[in-house]
């Protein structure tokens, strides 16, 4: 899949923390910074959005933004579905960025999943397992494959990769 990255994930986050509302929601509920999240379809190849997620410690809600070069939304918040402390990135940690990321994710998913993507998710997110900022691509194929590839945040090394089948 051919894909154009337009904006990074770094620019996303600085620009919520730049908005006024954003930034008055997010002081207000004391709200740390829990993941960034883009998409990659055949429909839309370009990146040039991300979702913005902020965590609540003390209700456990999610606020999530949908930012793009123009613009921040809030989307919405809501309750989040597992128990799991959510820990706060460190943007100082990631050293390295979506365009290198996604470099690395493709050459080694070239090697370990025979199948073409039909959409790639993209996450970054600190990682408890590691103790560190990981990002971890996710490549679907229209044959219902999945390959899920952690990576360093920091180091752009391989953290773990999986193959598998969704209905096995």
């Amino acid at each position: 899949m051919d894909y154009e990255i337009k904006f990074l994930e770094k620019d996303a986050i600085e620009k919520v923390g730049n908005d006024e509302n954003a930034k008055a929601m997010i002081d207000k509920d004391n709200l740390v910074l829990a993941s960034a999240f883009a998409m990659i379809t055949p429909d839309n190849n370009i990146l040039d959005k991300w979702n913005v997620n902020y965590f609540n410690g003390v209700t456990g809600e999610l606020t999530n933004f949908l930012v793009a070069h123009d613009s921040v939304a809030h989307i919405e918040t809501s309750k989040r579905v597992h128990t799991t402390e959510v820990n706060s990135i460190d943007m100082s940690n990631v050293v390295i960025p979506i365009t290198k990321i996604l470099s690395i994710a493709m050459d080694k998913s070239e090697l370990e999943y025979p199948h073409e993507p039909n959409k790639i998710f993209i996450t970054l997110h600190h990682n408890d397992e590691y103790k560190n900022e990981c990002w971890t691509i996710t490549l679907f194929s229209t044959n219902l494959f999945l390959y899920k590839i952690k990576i360093d945040a920091i180091t752009g090394k391989t953290i773990s990769s999986e193959v598998k089948h969704l209905l096995k």
